[in-house]
């Protein structure tokens, strides 16, 4: 960024002015005639260069072009990493003439890793082995309630049962029981559960408190990507990806049974599939889809990274965020015929996109803050399975089931492959899809005129090892 030029006048600067006014004529056609013989030269160099000369003299071009791009390209910066704690605020107002009831399922953070689906991030035949980066740390959470302060265990564990649970000073429940049916467990995950009365003219509110260390990681291998950021040297890119057929290979194949099935959590009646890929009932899904794969070149048709992050940088560019998006998330399809959409109606678009070709994707649901951890809105994204060649993995001794990557795809926020300490996770998807079901369920209100209002803010933070900054540009495959 260049720093600004107050007073600063357009022209040369007066010494240079002055030694310019000796015969001004004749230095301007010396100097245009030098440019013009040396742009002589060079293009009758490049004709004469042999193929070999002329790509290479092009692929250089190419870089100057590709930097000069990412110098003038938008950003935003993320700290390396951080430490605070983030409040998942509920407050609730009785303006009716009786008693208001809450039942609330409030979802446990979990420590995340870097790959969720495996023991470690790469294993080598030699019996080597990359160790698993710990992106999201929860280091202490709290209920706040009726004026007391709930500490609930680490994960959830050992679980408490509504028959055992704490009875605050104004008659109020907390437990946490585990995953199970019925309104007395939760219904996706771990999660503490609350169920509170406010009486007719009073407000009450319900804090749940979570300290946790997050830190910034990649899953891409790029130039882009500041060197300080763990996990590059092990990311994938379109020159490691595999294909599609490839996909089944890794890992098992869990991610493969679990996430790339079509289609995808059912919100019923008029809403239907969230993610669908299937073209009688997802048509723009798949001309969008055809699309961007013929926008490919040819060699990178098959290239599972090619046709993502394709895919990605096409949502960026045609599908605006909306300020206003409906209360029911839309669907992919509803996505893209819209021309616009939030958080989650784009990951939708994104994730029905990558059924098509079998990549698994799934859903992560938390909140997203800025830089100074001020503002916060809860959030939506999806994670992404992408594995790199047999070739790639062979060359450098990597283990096949081992050799892909599970990382975070933000489209609106344009984070390719990376996650920021700016994002909070609140609950990573768990097959089957009626869990993403239960997790928006949440809880429930009763009472007349009885209102309920959920929303995050940071009691404090401290931010460790300083700063970088992702860019905001396109991927060029040509």
């Amino acid at each position: 960024m260049r720093s600004p030029t107050r007073k600063a006048k357009h022209g040369m600067a007066p010494r240079q002015a002055q030694m310019s006014k000796a015969n001004p004529k004749r230095r301007g056609r010396k100097k245009r005639s030098r440019i013009n013989q040396l742009g002589l030269v060079a293009f009758i160099a490049f004709v004469f260069f042999t193929p070999e000369a002329r790509q290479f003299v092009l692929a250089k071009w190419a870089e100057v072009e590709d930097y000069l791009m990412e110098a003038v390209a938008p950003y935003q910066v993320y700290p390396l990493e951080a430490e605070y704690t983030v409040v998942r605020s509920i407050d609730l107002w009785n303006n009716g003439s009786g008693n208001g009831h809450l039942e609330e399922s409030i979802p446990l953070p979990m420590d995340v890793t870097s790959n969720e689906g495996g023991a470690v991030a790469l294993a080598y035949d030699d019996g080597t082995e990359v160790a698993k980066s710990n992106i999201q740390t929860i280091i202490d959470m709290e209920l706040r309630i009726d004026g007391e302060v709930i500490t609930i265990p680490s994960d959830g564990l050992p679980y408490r049962s509504k028959a055992n649970a704490i009875l605050t000073q104004d008659g109020n429940e907390v437990w946490w029981p585990g995953q199970g049916s019925g309104s007395d467990f939760c219904p996706h995950g771990p999660c503490v559960r609350v169920s509170i009365d406010v009486p007719s003219g009073t407000h009450e509110t319900v804090d749940f408190a979570v300290t946790l260390h997050s830190a910034t990681h990649t899953w891409w291998h790029s130039t882009r990507m500041d060197g300080k950021i763990d996990g590059k040297s092990e990311g994938v890119s379109v020159h490691r990806s595999g294909t599609f057929d490839d996909i089944s290979e890794r890992g098992m194949g869990a991610r493969v049974n679990e996430f790339s099935d079509n289609p995808w959590y059912d919100r019923g009646g008029q809403y239907g599939w969230a993610i669908d890929g299937r073209q009688n009932t997802a048509p723009l899904v798949h001309q969008t889809a055809a699309s961007i794969e013929a926008s490919l070149p040819s060699n990178l048709k098959n290239n599972a990274y090619a046709y993502a992050r394709a895919t990605f940088d096409w949502l960026n560019t045609n599908v605006p965020y909306d300020t206003a998006a409906p209360n029911v998330a839309r669907s992919g399809e509803q996505c893209l015929q819209a021309g616009i959409g939030d958080c989650d109606e784009q990951s939708n678009a994104f994730m029905s996109i990558m059924r098509i070709k079998g990549i698994p994707t799934w859903y992560v649901f938390g909140a997203l803050t800025d830089s100074q951890f001020q503002t916060w809105e809860g959030h939506a994204w999806a994670y992404i399975m992408l594995p790199m060649s047999e070739e790639w993995c062979e060359k450098n001794g990597v283990i096949l089931e081992t050799c892909y990557v599970e990382g975070a795809v933000d489209v609106v926020n344009r984070k390719w492959l990376v996650h920021t300490p700016t994002a909070y996770i609140d609950w990573i998807e768990e097959a089957p899809w009626d869990n993403v079901d239960g997790y928006y369920a949440g809880g429930s209100i009763s009472g007349n005129d009885f209102k309920r209002l959920r929303s995050f803010y940071t009691e404090g933070y401290k931010v460790i090892g300083g700063t970088w900054d992702n860019k905001w540009l396109g991927e060029d495959f040509s």
